[in-house]
């Protein structure tokens, strides 16, 4: 089945204008995505206007969308505000089908604030999924850790989106938006059209006016974002959906990154956000009670929103950042390098400990001489080294496309190093004496 369109109107050839200032590609970029493909936009000098060279064929529709897939996955809704996915006369909030969500533990994008939310389908449902053995088809969508084939539990709580789903997150400094993305599920017949990735991901670009997005072009596009407040002038990246592909994708979990039981055990405006949701009716089968402990805080921001959380250890915290920051990528089904790094799993299970790093990087030896985790030792630990790999300010402009060619992780979506990330994986490191 085609992906259906909200609404027919004019195509037209659009450059992506949004809040640019200065060149695109210019040294000491900090922040937004990069990955297998490359792409490169030059700016104009004024703020708010851009001339790309990369054209990205977009549609105006004659009356607004209904958050739903384009007609043509190529040629997406040129204005953020005629999406149906944001309200129209206000696009910096959610349309009234969205459903607005928090997280435990954000990932970290360069210390953007964010607010969330996703769209069903008519008649969609969340399915919530349980990997215990009596689970029956469930069990195919789990993946026990490579040295312990009997657990199947550690997905458990994953939430399945159906086809048609739309995720919806903004980017902001300071209150001012600089990116809102839009993540939409395909069917197999898109899927195959969209090189086998059964979601696509589209990135708007805002104007300094904070009055409108407009679709980026499918190339990463670096933009300097004078927000008006105290953070000033965002050094910012825009994806190309290749990028997007990369991280969501039906072989690290479903698809979305953050929705998940342990994420999602929140209490929002005084409610618990699974019971707001479940009482709404939005799950196949409501999660039973009482649900998993909540993932901790990693650490306090007030920019990011989070006050930590009381009584949480060096190992919770810490297992929560690399969890939710690495763990949807280094997992046996998706990027099995020896180590299982989501959160649901013992220190032995992870396959950490004593474990010879693989991969050369600044401060690091494949001959055996580092380790993955070095008890005692941040150091000397390729976990905490790798996060803490800073791209040199003076690094030439193609090489800031490809940060991994500094040995960066994650190896997209970020430019700055997280301290306080890095901060709690060294607390925790340091406080093991032995393997277990």
């Amino acid at each position: 089945m085609a992906p259906t369109s909200g609404a027919s109107g004019t195509k037209s050839g659009a450059s992506g204008s949004g809040p640019m200032s200065g060149a695109s590609g210019g040294s000491g970029a900090r922040s937004g995505a990069s990955g297998a493909s490359t792409g490169s936009s030059a700016g104009s000098s004024d703020a708010g206007t851009t001339t790309d060279a990369t054209v990205t064929d977009c549609i105006t529709p004659a009356t607004p969308g209904t958050c739903t897939l384009p007609a043509d996955l190529n040629v997406p809704i040129c204005q953020l505000s005629l999406t149906g996915c944001m309200q129209q006369a206000n696009p910096t909030q959610f349309a009234t089908v969205a459903h607005p969500y928090e997280v435990n533990s954000p990932l970290w994008s360069d210390n953007a604030a964010k607010t969330r939310a996703f769209v069903l389908p008519a008649g969609g449902k969340i399915h919530v999924l349980d990997c215990l053995g009596d689970a029956g088809a469930d069990l195919a969508s789990c993946t026990p850790p490579d040295n312990d084939s009997t657990d199947f539990a550690v997905d458990n709580g994953k939430w399945i989106f159906p086809v048609g789903s739309v995720m919806i997150k903004n980017f902001m400094f300071d209150g001012k938006f600089v990116e809102t993305r839009l993540l939409m599920h395909v069917d197999a017949a898109a899927a195959a059209l969209n090189g086998g990735y059964n979601w696509i991901g589209y990135s708007y670009a805002w104007n300094v006016e904070q009055t409108e997005a407009t679709i980026n072009p499918n190339a990463r596009v670096q933009v300097m974002f004078n927000t008006g407040t105290d953070a000033g002038v965002v050094d910012w990246r825009y994806p190309d959906r290749t990028d997007c592909n990369t991280c969501h994708n039906s072989s690290n979990g479903g698809g979305t990154l953050g929705l998940e039981m342990d994420q999602m055990n929140r209490v929002v405006g005084a409610t618990n956000q699974i019971d707001s949701f479940a009482a709404l009716g939005l799950f196949d089968v409501t999660p039973a009670k009482p649900y998993p402990a909540a993932l901790a805080e990693p650490y306090t921001n007030a920019q990011l929103g989070l006050t930590g959380t009381a009584g949480a250890t060096p190992e919770q915290e810490a297992r929560s950042y690399l969890g939710v920051n690495c763990g949807f990528c280094h997992r046996p089904d998706y990027n099995d390098l020896g180590f299982d790094l989501r959160y649901n799993l013992t220190l032995a299970q992870s396959g950490l400990c004593n474990n010879p790093a693989q991969k050369p990087a600044t401060g690091v030896s494949t001959d055996g001489g580092t380790l993955l985790l070095d008890p005692g030792h941040h150091a000397s630990s390729a976990i905490w080294i790798r996060p803490d790999e800073a791209i040199p300010d003076d690094a030439s402009p193609g090489d800031l496309d490809t940060p991994r060619e500094y040995y960066r992780m994650p190896q997209l979506a970020t430019y700055v190093v997280d301290p306080q990330g890095t901060g709690v994986i060294a607390q925790w490191i340091d406080s093991l004496t032995t393997c277990p």
